[in-house]
């Protein structure tokens, strides 16, 4: 059995066409089990109702990483579909091609090629660690699928990682210390920090809104994406290397930020400075979770 793992907050209409997607699965034996971060737009009650079929776990306000680790220790299933986005829609042969990718004992974590919604437009095609700066890039971002990234290969990690379950076991649920982002990424590094293979399958195919119908810049998101990156980087680097990235990332940091000023994007350049002196401020805390990780 596959285990599906959905968390959502206030994601009713999302979630819905999530659902209706995932109910026309071509393989057959799967749960999905949505935990509700305590939503308030009668998410649970359109679960209840309109998908019977779904077990719906129901948590205060926890967070997408300890969210996911409520679904995971609830999942029956040998393999595990660890954090499905519920604004994602996944093509009817997901799973299908998916599951059997991950039957070589030396394979660990697998996932698919994700399209920008509606589109053929490539958002991500597996990804790839900047290891100097902890950044983290979507492989054929914005390129029109024309067959260039349709081979199995090796990456570093995956958007939603689909897991075994011995796997699993082996190196722990997700790092509930990341606030939203990283939780993929540091899944997936610590899989192959386990001596498992990371494998983007281009078969398996999902659509999710690209970055651009996804909010806008926000202080909360830069807040995220800066400490939880500096979470990241610290935690999975070799001693002797860590001043050294921690360098490159500020550096990073400064042409990111001369770009916004040349576009005169002046709310940026703040919400991007006030955010990274604050990522430099937890240092302390991203090195707790290094001698947790060791």
């Amino acid at each position: 059995m596959v285990s599906i793992i959905i968390p959502n907050f206030n994601g009713r209409d999302l979630l819905r066409e999530c659902l209706r997607a995932l109910r026309t699965q071509s393989y057959e034996n799967y749960e999905v089990i949505v935990v509700d971060n305590d939503s308030i737009d009668g998410s649970p009650e359109i679960v209840r109702k309109e998908f019977r079929w779904v077990t719906l776990l129901e948590t205060e306000r926890t967070g997408i990483a300890r969210a996911c680790n409520i679904g995971m220790r609830a999942a029956k299933g040998e393999v595990i579909v660890t954090m499905l986005n519920n604004d994602m829609t996944v093509d009817k042969d997901w799973l299908k091609h998916l599951v059997p990718e991950l039957l070589p004992r030396e394979v660990g974590v697998v996932g698919g090629k994700i399209y920008n919604s509606g589109t053929r437009v490539i958002q991500a095609a597996g990804n790839r660690v900047d290891w100097n700066s902890g950044a983290c890039h979507q492989i054929g971002v914005g390129q029109q699928d024309v067959g260039q990234f349709d081979d199995v290969c090796e990456v570093d990690y995956l958007d939603v990682p689909t897991v075994r379950r011995d796997v699993l076991n082996a190196i722990g649920g997700v790092d509930e210390g990341y606030s939203f982002y990283y939780t993929d990424v540091d899944f997936c590094v610590r899989a192959s920090e386990a001596g498992y293979k990371v494998l983007y399958v281009p078969s398996a195919v999902s659509w999710h809104p690209s970055k651009t119908t996804v909010g806008r810049a926000t202080w909360r998101r830069y807040r995220s994406l800066q400490t939880d990156g500096m979470r990241f980087l610290i935690k999975h680097s070799p001693t002797q290397l860590i001043y050294y990235r921690i360098c490159c990332r500020t550096i990073s940091v400064m042409i990111t930020l001369a770009r916004f000023l040349f576009k005169r994007r002046i709310d940026l350049v703040s919400i991007q400075t006030a955010t990274f002196l604050m990522s430099m401020l937890c240092l302390r805390n991203a090195m707790k979770s290094r001698n947790m990780h060791s």
